[in-house]
């Protein structure tokens, strides 16, 4: 008995993490910003998956590599790669869905 009900809590546990990915199949449009400053805009459609509880994105670029998002305690979003650093996240949309996007800086000059 003791196993059925270990068995369980298992499963159920298993069960809520996988629902919480969620696993994207049409292509995405993400924005970055280069360290050089300028901006680089790419389509990404092979292995896309979101955390709905994070909202911490995976995914492949047109090489293959691993790619996955994170936040700051600032609220910038960052794109990163074990061969390929760091780069800011502009915006993140797939389809008609927009996950992220960054504000435009008031500088005040009206």
């Amino acid at each position: 008995m003791k196993k059925g009900i270990l068995l369980l809590f298992i499963f159920a546990g298993v069960s809520s993490a996988c629902m919480e990915i969620e696993e994207i199949s049409g292509p995405c449009e993400i924005t970055i910003l280069l360290a050089d400053g300028s901006t680089r805009f790419y389509e990404i459609s092979e292995d896309i998956r979101r955390n709905k509880k994070t909202g911490v994105f995976t995914y492949r670029d047109e090489n293959g590599r691993l790619w996955s998002t994170t936040q700051d305690e600032q609220g910038n979003w960052f794109s990163k790669s074990a061969e390929n650093g760091i780069n800011e996240v502009l915006s993140i949309s797939c389809g008609d869905k927009v996950y992220f996007q960054k504000e435009e800086e008031d500088t005040g000059n009206d």
